[in-house]
């Protein structure tokens, strides 16, 4: 099966994971792919505690992750999740392969701008998703399965089109 959905979520394993996106897509392990975090064993602990019968959540570096996807997690059912565009990008950088990025929640910030009423991008963020697209990963911006994404490309700000 493979990766299924990546996702950037400021919040990461919460409500609207748990009960819309894991049973629409059927999925079976929820990769959070942070450095940060790996390196924080309350967090860890914290998260990976979410997992149940049929779902296993695990917090792995990009590097981790690669490795898992090709090995172990092969025949998963897998949400790649991201706590910001950025570890996205470390993501795509250490061999991690997805076609679709899902911005699902950036909180705003003092330099930010709305792009939807869940997801605002900083000028940062634009060039990171630029990046993305020029790599051939293509970037929609929905909370919930059933929401219709804004046309991302068009909103950014830059030559990718």
């Amino acid at each position: 099966m493979g990766v299924l959905l990546a996702r950037v979520d400021n919040r990461l394993v919460h409500g609207q994971i748990l009960a819309s996106w894991v049973p629409r897509l059927g999925i079976d392990t929820i990769l959070v792919v942070d450095r940060e975090l790996v390196a924080d064993a309350f967090q860890k602990a914290l998260l990976e505690g979410l997992g149940g019968p049929g779902l296993s959540i695990r917090l792995v570096t990009p590097e981790g992750a690669s490795g898992l996807l090709t090995g172990e997690l092969r025949g998963s059912r897998i949400l790649l999740l991201f706590a910001g565009i950025h570890q996205a990008v470390e993501a795509l950088e250490a061999g991690v392969s997805f076609s679709l990025l899902n911005l699902g929640n950036v909180h705003p910030r003092r330099d930010s701008r709305g792009l939807t009423a869940s997801v605002y991008l900083s000028g940062g963020d634009e060039e990171e998703l630029c990046l993305l697209l020029s790599r051939g990963v293509d970037v929609e911006a929905r909370a919930l399965p059933a929401d219709r994404s804004p046309d991302v490309r068009a909103a950014l700000r830059c030559r990718v089109r």
